[in-house]
């Protein structure tokens, strides 16, 4: 990875945190889990039972299977929750999770939806309010 698309990824991952932040009315920061560089199996970033991982890429319209693959193994510790937020140059960008995260009569992982950013944080506000609590309770300076 050149430190162009390093650098690249990192302000996407800042971009959307403070998105988060913003949008959910949040009291806390968001912030990126430092060590994923590091350690394999963390996400970019943590929102209650949410791991989200964000890829900012060029060219493209769909992410790569193994973007996908990457935050489910991120989220199989403790049942978390898969968000893979990504985002093609001159393209909206876009939450992929498991279906079943917004419907639990759909048993099968395989199934996901893709979600533009609003409509993504209108979910997490409507469905996910005790992911929005379990963050700014487990905030720590």
């Amino acid at each position: 990875m050149s430190i162009n698309s390093r650098n690249k990824g990192a302000a996407f991952e800042r971009q959307i945190a403070n998105a988060l932040i913003k949008d959910l009315n949040l009291k806390n920061p968001v912030k990126r889990i430092l060590e994923q560089t590091r350690t394999k199996e963390l996400p970019d970033l943590m929102l209650g039972k949410w791991c989200i991982e964000c890829k900012a890429y060029g060219a493209g319209a769909e992410p790569r299977p193994d973007w996908w693959e990457q935050v489910l193994a991120s989220a199989r510790q403790d049942n978390f929750r898969p968000a893979l937020v990504y985002k093609f140059n001159n393209r909206p960008i876009k939450v992929r999770i498991l279906a079943k995260s917004i419907n639990n009569k759909i048993s099968n992982n395989l199934v996901t939806v893709d979600l533009l950013w609003p409509d993504f944080i209108q979910i997490i506000l409507e469905l996910f309010q005790e992911d929005i609590e379990l963050h700014e309770q487990n905030y720590q300076v």
